[in-house]
């Protein structure tokens, strides 16, 4: 049965829930959690040691939004987790590329009232030609989702699946006469063992969680004769969300002048003072903060303490203001004596940051520190860990930096926990604040005109041209542009922006022309917030986005850092077992959130950049396991918008529930596909709401 639940508003299809499970703290965590050994390389380098884990990420069981009310009306009660008999498949769990993602239609293969037609055929010999199984509905049955649909020459063996007729959409009867209909989509795979082998999902797929699994069919020897059906579609049932009230609040869309931001300067000084007894520190300008404030902030934190509204308010104001004299390619000097350490995703982990900041110290002008965007949502402290930056931002501002990831944007922001927190916390024009904030961030950092760091990748393909039907099959790419998009074009780039659902839509085109500079820009900003790395050449679909957003293979990132005299470009944006990985030869991903979602298994990491003998950066990567944190789940907060602003819901369909108190989220490496819950009707979206 399709299962409903009420989800924020942000305009993407695949938001996750609002509604947090209840996580239990993984036993036997170290505490606290002990660094790995360093390991230098040289950004010189042709290639970059990989750690010793092989796997380009993660791929948690059921890395998908589960299915948990966790309620607070009045006085607290336990969290009720629905768990399910069944993993979530996708296709970067298992290495043959079988699995579903949020485009595949619903299916019930044991409803004959659905089945328009049959037909049976006979295959010759392994592969076939099908790219793609998906599941149906409670991980039953197999549905072709992706094939090769066409022979390119007589007796091509790829093609003999449609020169005998199959069709996506058909749906698997029976295997040499046995009706698996009512199979686990698991089992159904086993006995075909019919794919492609494609690198990208290989090499993905390596951490994968399911090899406990107990293999119940061997496959079956080819030829062999499938009967198939061919099913009509069904029926998806739409739902708005409750009319918005009148004066309900609603999330600012529009731009800060400076006059606003005067405005609501002055209306925070009138805020009231803080209860008497109030022990933390106070902030009203930035000369307040020292290493000693920076210290008690963190005590005061870590006990479930919150600085008053006013400060907060004061805070936010502050680096609103230092951000807008930033630039969008902000650059970096590390000179001799120096070193800079870079972190990627935080989100939200409070206790892990602490962990963090007691093997690197405290920001310094001889110790800068960089944040590779993703500070916030999905954690339930991100308020702690975005004004803990924040203040770091405003005693030094030349000593931290920071560039925006594709979660400090609103429309993520309103899925993912942090607006929730943020009114559950404080209140929501606060909220408001941050996104203006948000927007003003850079999006990439250049240091010592050798290393690029960008939260998630370089830009994308020119012409921009959508290809219908492209698949992740290495060979199937877009070629590498004529010349690569050049550092002084991406300066020019105006970051001061939100993206839409349509954003990503319109980020692509039906056939080649002339672009308008706010179309350029737009589209390098998914690239610098969206995009990732893959292992075959060329540009190719992204799992991230059904439209719009791009993978990019070595040979583009040979192109940009040959092209723009770069050494290394240093990302973000995905889970890595280790915390770190070298995906190309001169790319190199980091990611700071160990456990990420209290079940993703990966250890955190960070890199100090530092010259070396020769004067060249040097890259030490520094790996951790996760720590202790109080017994709150991820996006805990996130039930305020649930409870108080229904007006922002929208009725999510999931796909099929998974086995774990999990949540589905894109920075899994092991697949970088979208949410299990996907949003029945976007009428509501941000497109709706700012009358696109």
């Amino acid at each position: 049965m399709t299962r409903s639940k009420q989800s924020v508003v942000a305009g993407v299809g695949a938001a996750a829930v609002l509604a947090a499970p209840a996580f239990l703290l993984p036993a036997g965590v170290d505490s606290p959690a002990r660094a790995a050994p360093h390991e230098v390389v040289s950004v010189a380098a042709s290639s970059v040691p990989s750690p010793a884990l092989p796997s380009a990420g993660v791929a948690a069981i059921g890395l998908g939004a589960a299915a948990t009310i966790a309620r607070r009306r009045g006085k607290a009660r336990a969290p009720l987790v629905v768990r399910q008999a069944e993993r979530l498949l996708r296709p970067r769990d298992r290495s043959d590329g079988h699995g579903w993602v949020k485009e595949d239609p619903d299916f019930n293969a044991m409803d004959e009232s659905g089945v328009q037609a049959t037909h049976t055929v006979e295959l010759k010999k392994r592969p076939s030609g099908i790219k793609r199984y998906t599941h149906g509905m409670d991980g039953k049955g197999a549905m072709v989702a992706d094939m090769t649909e066409k022979a390119r020459y007589p007796g091509d063996p790829i093609g003999q699946a449609a020169v005998a007729g199959v069709k996506k959409g058909f749906v698997v009867k029976s295997v040499n006469g046995t009706d698996v209909r009512s199979w686990d989509f698991e089992d159904i795979m086993d006995l075909l063992e019919d794919f492609i082998p494609d690198p990208d999902v290989q090499s993905t797929a390596a951490f994968k969680t399911g090899g406990d699994r107990v293999r119940k069919h061997q496959q079956v020897p080819f030829p062999v004769t499938i009967e198939y059906m061919e099913m009509k579609p069904m029926d998806k049932a739409a739902s708005g969300a409750p009319a918005a009230p009148a004066g309900a609040w609603m999330p600012r869309l529009s731009g800060w002048s400076d006059e606003d931001l005067a405005k609501e300067r002055q209306r925070a000084m009138a805020f009231p003072e803080p209860a008497p007894g109030y022990s933390g520190p106070r902030y009203s300008k930035a000369s307040d903060v020292d290493d000693a404030w920076l210290q008690r902030m963190m005590q005061f934190q870590q006990t479930g303490g919150l600085i008053p509204k006013k400060d907060a308010y004061l805070l936010v104001l502050d680096v609103i203001a230092q951000l807008k004299s930033e630039q969008t390619m902000n650059r970096i000097q590390v000179g001799p004596g120096q070193k800079l350490t870079v972190f990627g995703d935080l989100h939200g982990q409070y206790f892990d940051f602490m962990n963090i900041l007691s093997m690197s110290g405290l920001p310094s002008p001889s110790t800068p520190f960089l944040f590779n965007g993703d500070f916030v949502d999905r954690g339930s402290w991100s308020i702690e860990v975005a004004l803990l930056i924040f203040a770091m931002k405003m005693k030094n501002p030349q000593a931290v930096f920071m560039n925006r990831g594709n979660h400090e944007m609103l429309e993520a922001n309103m899925i993912y926990g942090f607006a929730g927190e943020v009114g559950s916390k404080y209140d929501l024009d606060l909220f408001n604040l941050f996104s203006e904030s948000f927007r003003n961030l850079p999006l990439l950092h250049l240091v010592n005109n050798e290393v690029l760091v960008v939260h998630a990748g370089i830009p994308g393909p020119r012409p921009r041209v959508w290809l219908p039907g492209q698949t992740h099959d290495p060979e199937d790419a877009v070629p590498i542009n004529a010349k690569a998009t050049t550092l002084a074009e991406i300066a020019q780039v105006d970051r001061y922006t939100e993206l839409t659902p349509n954003s990503y839509k319109e980020a692509v085109d039906d056939a080649p022309r002339p672009e308008e500079k706010w179309e350029t820009d737009s589209r390098m900003i998914i690239d610098f917030l969206w995009s990732d790395p893959r292992g075959g050449f060329g540009y190719g679909p992204s799992y991230r986005k059904s439209r719009g957003v791009f993978m990019f293979g070595p040979d583009v990132t040979e192109q940009f850092c040959r092209e723009n005299n770069v050494k290394l470009v240093i990302r973000s944006h995905e889970v890595k077992a280790e915390g770190y990985l070298k995906d190309h030869d001169t790319l190199m991903s980091v990611f700071s959130a160990p456990n990420y979602l209290d079940t993703g298994g990966n250890k955190g990491a960070f890199l100090q950049l530092a010259p070396g003998p020769d004067g060249s950066l040097q890259v030490t990567p520094t790996s951790y396991t996760a720590v202790p944190h109080p017994d709150l789940p991820p996006m805990y907060h996130q039930n305020y918008i649930v409870e108080n602003h229904p007006h922002l819901t929208r009725t999510m369909k999931k796909k099929q529930v998974s086995q774990a108190d999990d949540f589905g989220d894109s920075d899994f490496a092991g697949y970088q596909g979208p949410d299990e819950w996907e949003e029945v009707d976007t009428g509501a979206s941000l497109n709706a709401m700012s009358g696109a």
